[in-house]
């Protein structure tokens, strides 16, 4: 679980990103108790959680109402227009409407919310006091800090550290997409590929796959490492039919 030092939104973290907001002192990891897991839900609870819904429903309603009764207020004069052009199509041309009746009778149509068309609203605090343990980067052992997990955790970092936006590249076929800024407004612009082991044989076969998968995607492809002094190091794979041609 991710306590943030601020009030936010439950969100989901790989094991990198975790590693690396707990290590730049932006959130803390803190462990639930055994209990919590197993807790089920009491009567009192159930009726406070409906409540709480209802509570929901009737505030989302009459929202809904309000601005439904602002929107016919600003219209009701083209609905009166619209009225009257009808009546007098039907020969009626010294009909009278009311303007005010009108916008009554209007109202009246309006329906009632229903419940499964209310906006979903997350909470953003637990509804029940909970001591948990604050632990240390040792729970994501051996993800980030063993292995290939710290090799990919620290490419990641620098990655990270170079003012890249960092996504999981896994739909891609590697192991991070790399974006030139905020992944909502920006398309990738590199796979990034870590080689773990720098003495695995490379086969003329997943080089080809890479390059023109690469091409394909109109991303660059990267291969990432750490060299034997620790440094991270970064090899383009150019293809006959790169972006640049």
């Amino acid at each position: 679980m991710i306590s943030w030092i601020f009030a936010g939104l439950p969100i989901a973290l790989s094991s990198e990103e975790t590693a690396l907001l707990v290590e730049k002192r932006i959130c803390e990891l803190h462990e639930m108790p055994a209990e919590f897991c197993k807790y089920e839900p009491t009567e009192k609870d159930k009726e406070l959680m409906e409540e709480f819904l209802k509570k929901v429903l009737e505030q989302q309603a009459s929202a809904l109402k309000k601005r439904k009764i602002e929107q016919l207020s600003q219209k009701i004069d083209i609905i009166v227009a619209g009225k009257k052009k009808n009546l007098i199509n039907k020969g009626m041309s010294d009909a009278n409407i009311d303007k005010d009746a009108m916008l009554e009778e209007e109202i009246k149509r309006i329906q009632d919310l229903d419940p499964d068309h209310t906006l979903v609203q997350l909470p953003q605090e637990m509804y029940r006091n909970i001591e948990t343990s604050p632990v240390g980067l040792d729970v994501l052992r051996p993800n980030i800090l063993e292995g290939d997990g710290a090799v990919k955790y620290s490419i990641f970092k620098d990655l990270w550290e170079k003012g890249y936006y960092v996504t999981s590249g896994s739909k891609f076929g590697c192991d991070y997409l790399i974006y030139p800024g905020d992944p909502v407004q920006f398309h990738a612009s590199h796979m990034v590929r870590c080689v773990c082991n720098q003495e695995n044989v490379f086969h003329p076969k997943s080089l080809v796959a890479f390059g023109r998968l690469s091409v394909a995607v109109n991303k660059y492809a990267v291969f990432a490492y750490r060299t034997q002094c620790a440094r991270i190091a970064y090899q383009t794979l150019q293809w006959h039919d790169s972006m640049d041609s």
